[in-house]
Formats: C-alpha cells, structure tokens, sequence
C-alpha cells in the first residue's frame, strides 16, 4: 500500500499523466480492499480461513507481476485493483484467527503486534522503493512485492494452521451470510470501535495522499529523502504499538484505547500550533506527526480487536466488514484530501485534524450508547 507513494511522480513521467490522476492508484487500492475484505470475512466464517487466505495470497502475487508489467495507466490501474483485492484477505483471516484463538484483551495484546510488523512493513516499503526507484525505476517496486510475496505464500501453504471450529451447517451459504452482515449492522459495539478505528486510519490515509506533493514542491524531496520521511512515521506507528502492547498486558484494551486516543487528540492540538505559531519546515511539519502516528499505535489493536471481540461466531464476517468500512472511509478521504490539496500547508494539515477529531468524537458515541 505504502511502497506505491514514491513511485508516482515518475509514474506520472511516463504515462504522460498529472499527478493528480495518478495518485487515483491509491485510492483504487484502499477501493479494492473496502470491496473485498467483506468477501473475504464470510467466506472464510464458511469455508474455513486456511483456503481463503491460501488463495488471496496467490491472486496478490500474479497481480503485483502484472502490475510491473503493464503498458498503459489503465492496466496497471485494474491489476492494483486485483492486487488489493488479493491481499485484502491477510488482515480479515488473521484477526478472525486471533478471534479463535483468544480472548479480547489478548487479541488485542496480540494485534498490537501484529499492528508492529505490518509497521515494519510500512517503514521499509517507502524507503526500499524509493532507492528501487531511483536505481532501477519504478517497475522494479513490484518485481520486488512480487519476489518478497512468492516465498511466503510457499511458507503459508506448508504451514498455515485453520484454526475455525468445524460448525454444523444448517442453512445455505447466503442466507448464513445475510444474517451474519443484519447482526453486525444493528450492533452498536461494532460500529463504534469500528469508526474509531476507521477515523483514525484517515489521518494517515488523508496526509499519505497529499504530502508526496507537498514535500516535492516546498522542499524539493526526491522518492529516496521522502520514502525516509514515510520510513520514520512507520517507526513511530511500530513504537506505539509495541507500547501499546505491553500496555494492553497490564491495564486491558479499554484503557490502552483511552489513551491513545488523548495521545492523537493532543497531537492534533499540536498540529494546529505549528500552523498558527512556527515557521514551516520539514522538521516542525514532520514533528508532530510523529507523535499522532505513534499514539494511532495505541488506538488501532484495541479498536480492531473490539470490532470483533462481541460476535465469536462470525469473527471473520466482523473482521471483513470492519476493515471494509475502514478502507472505504479512508477511499472518499483521500479522494476528498486531493480535492482539497491546493499546495498549502493547511490543505495538508487541515483534513487529519478533522479525522482525529471524528476518531475521538466516535469513541464518545461508543460509551455513551454504552451506558444506554
């Protein structure tokens, strides 16, 4: 997801394309995990999680070749599509096999690690693409996902345990995974830790977006300076949420998610200072952030294991829909984010302050509707 962003300029370059357009490869993608993700989740409630992630996987691994290969905008447009519609089934079927495995408390204990790898991820993509890109060009980005992604798909296929109870099946297939989806959408848990995690997301989504341009223009980042730029925020999301499980070990999820959230709220307060009071520079922009990333840390393991902690009999449906609504808010706020972008540093900052605040706004509807 992260490794596309300092590729695009030179995408652009040679599609002949204006960034703007471009940048629609990022919204696609979070599109095509939105669409999938639910798929996913109720397929694997029915089917069981070892097949379905066996074949996500496969299908992310002939789309990321695709994608190196492709000769027009268009093309490589759909096969990130089908690439996100592949992948999209890695955090639905592993936050359903925590949800088999454990209960919320160390789901969410085991998420914020989970969370602390996909963050090493997140930090090494931008900052190895980057040089690929400078080296070897962009195409060789996705040569790269596609040698990194056919070695574990070998190890899942020889390892990958399934970990759903073998239930009895008494009802067909839809009609299991229409009563399935009616249950979540009138659960009122669901969707508060579920906005909450969503919201939070966007903040990263919405400065993803539109901070590549904004560093080009003002201070003239090539794809290496800026992939270091996107590789520190990662490594401050990574401490957050290695923080964040040790704390969820001692004082339990809730807690944990309560101060994450004064963490990112304070770090939005400190956002709106640097506009008001400090000279712009890379180092005041890049500085607060730092902080609202790593206090996202702490929010994301214990949202995501709330969304799916109070429905153990469709964990997998829960976990899809979740990061379904996660994805699609995170699509339109990026869409929104380009829209609004205008090279100005509130344009930037502006769009993640309004998400932490929804985020915040979210957990509050969650405890009221829970004192109801």
């Amino acid at each position: 997801m992260t490794a596309i962003v300092p590729a695009l300029p030179a995408i652009g370059t040679e599609f002949g394309l204006p960034l703007s357009t471009v940048q629609f490869a990022v919204s696609i993608y979070l599109l095509g995990l939105a669409l999938a993700q639910p798929v996913h989740g109720m397929l694997a409630d029915r089917f069981g999680r070892r097949p379905v992630f066996l074949w996500g996987f496969a299908v992310f691994t002939l789309a990321s070749l695709a994608c190196a290969l492709s000769a027009t905008m268009l093309w490589f447009t759909v096969f990130r599509l089908v690439q996100a519609t592949g992948i999209a089934t890695a955090t639905v079927v592993t936050r359903a096999m925590f949800r088999d495995t454990f209960d919320m408390d160390t789901s969410a204990h085991y998420t914020a690690y989970l969370a602390g790898g996909m963050g090493v991820a997140t930090m090494l993509a931008p900052a190895l693409s980057g040089y690929l890109i400078e080296t070897s060009g962009w195409r060789m980005s996705f040569y790269a996902m596609t040698g990194l992604a056919l070695p574990v798909f070998i190890l899942l296929l020889s390892t990958l345990p399934e970990t759903r109870q073998q239930l009895k099946v008494t009802e067909s297939t839809f009609r299991k995974m229409r009563v399935d989806l009616n249950g979540l959408i009138e659960s009122k848990p669901f969707w508060g830790y579920t906005l909450v995690f969503a919201f939070g997301n966007v903040a990263f989504f919405t400065f993803l977006t539109s901070a590549p341009l904004y560093f080009e223009e003002h201070f003239y980042t090539g794809p290496a300076l800026f992939g270091f730029y996107m590789g520190s925020m990662a490594f401050a999301f990574i401490c957050g949420s290695l923080i964040g499980g040790r704390i969820i070990r001692q004082y339990g999820s809730e807690r944990t998610l309560q101060f994450g959230l004064c963490g990112t709220f304070s770090s939005a307060g400190l956002i709106l200072l640097m506009l008001w009071s400090l000279p712009i520079s890379a180092l005041t922009i890049l500085s607060p952030f730092l902080l609202l990333f790593a206090a996202t840390g702490l929010v994301n393991p214990p949202s995501m294991a709330g969304a799916v902690a109070h429905h153990p009999d469709k964990a997998g449906t829960a976990s899809g829909l979740s990061n379904s609504m996660s994805m699609a808010i995170g699509a339109l706020a990026t869409v929104i984010a380009t829209q609004v972008y205008d090279g100005n540093i509130l344009s930037l900052c502006l769009p993640v302050v309004i998400a932490v605040i929804l985020s915040v706004l979210s957990y509050l509807l969650l405890i009221s509707t829970r004192r109801e």
